[in-house]
């Protein structure tokens, strides 16, 4: 069973984090051959006026930050719109 004490998440936190599953599905595309994955979030009701940008921001971060640290590799997020 995962436990977000492990990682230092409180349940608050985690209460948060599932708030914004209420919102969005996701897809996850592998190009194994090109070395690229794409994310695309969804709302799940079209019409909600919900930031879907606040979520791809914080994944970008994750990403970069979990890299970085895990794996020492260097890079960098580029905003294209």
């Amino acid at each position: 069973m995962f436990n977000p004490a492990m990682f230092g998440v409180s349940p608050q936190q985690m209460e948060q984090a599932r708030e914004v599953g209420r919102h969005l599905k996701m897809e996850i595309r592998k190009y194994r051959k090109q070395g690229r994955l794409e994310v695309r979030f969804f709302l799940l009701n079209p019409g909600e006026q919900y930031d879907i940008g606040d979520p791809v921001d914080k994944l970008s971060d994750q990403l970069a930050w979990g890299f970085a640290n895990m794996f020492d590799i260097k890079g960098k997020i580029v905003d294209v719109d």
